[in-house]
């Protein structure tokens, strides 16, 4: 049995996440910024699986939680970053853009309903024919996005590497994005896209550092996930999202410093 640490995990990726891995036997810790949507997420798991609250963005929340499972455990030996955001200037903005387009297709073919007079309702919904860029976003916004997608983990790792280091075979494994990797950089999603590509320079940044105290690093992209975040349109559903992380869990001890998805390297 495994104590695994997974952040942001009372719903979506990071919960199935927690599921698969309780049923494997592991104890999970999962853990959430409001502490009684993450009992209930936790109720919900077969297994064992313990609810503790955590802001990522928060140092005096991420101290309390070390201290205290330190306390009880002594030694973590994985810890899952996968609590992050988007912003509605950026994703949340897209899937409105999306659920508007289906929305307005619906209409088309209504008696006498014109394309004029469905365009007030498609803007208030977000379409106005172009994305958002790096040129249009709010820098505030990418503040906020990088407080939780980049500083969130780089907390994390900060505070449990002590505990980490106990483990015969530490691990960390980072929730990140194809929409961070080098070639994939664009001016859409710039605060999102920004914040998973820092998060993947992080996780080489600190592999040799880490590889001196036993521990590995790595990270992965879940693919385009029906998720609060991902929306309907998205391909793949939460189980598939997850089964990479849980798959890296129980990889060899070697392996660290890369970039997987669907089972399979992938270049950063």
């Amino acid at each position: 049995m495994k104590t695994i640490l997974v952040t942001g995990a009372n719903r979506g990726i990071g919960l199935e996440i927690c599921r698969q891995l309780a049923q494997s036997g592991h104890r999970v810790i999962l853990t959430s910024r409001d502490e009684v949507r993450g009992k209930e997420a936790a109720a919900s798991i077969k297994g064992t699986v313990i609810a503790k609250q955590l802001d990522v963005t928060n140092e005096l929340s991420v101290q309390r939680l070390y201290k205290e499972l330190n306390s009880i455990y002594g030694t973590m030996d994985v810890l899952i970053n996968n609590a992050g955001v988007g912003t509605d200037s950026e994703l949340y903005r897209h899937n409105r853009y999306e659920r508007a387009k289906l929305f307005v297709k619906s209409h088309l073919s209504i008696a006498y309903t014109s394309i004029r007079n469905l365009m007030p309702i498609a803007k208030k919904a977000g379409i106005t024919g172009k994305r958002p860029g790096a040129l249009d976003i709010d820098i505030s916004s990418v503040k906020n996005i990088m407080e939780t997608n980049l500083y969130g983990p780089w907390r994390l790792i900060q505070a449990f590497t002590p505990m980490l280091e106990k483990s015969n075979d530490g691990q960390i494994i980072n929730i990140s994005s194809g929409m961070g990797s080098y070639s994939q950089l664009s001016g859409y999603y710039s605060g999102y896209s920004l914040s998973k590509y820092s998060l993947n320079a992080l996780t080489i940044m600190l592999t040799n550092e880490l590889s001196y105290k036993g521990i590995r690093i790595n990270a992965m992209c879940p693919g385009w996930v029906k998720t609060r975040m991902g929306g309907p349109n998205a391909p793949l559903n939460v189980s598939e999202g997850a089964d990479t992380a849980v798959w890296l869990v129980n990889l060899d001890g070697s392996t660290t410093g890369k970039f997987f998805r669907r089972r399979k390297e992938i270049e950063w």
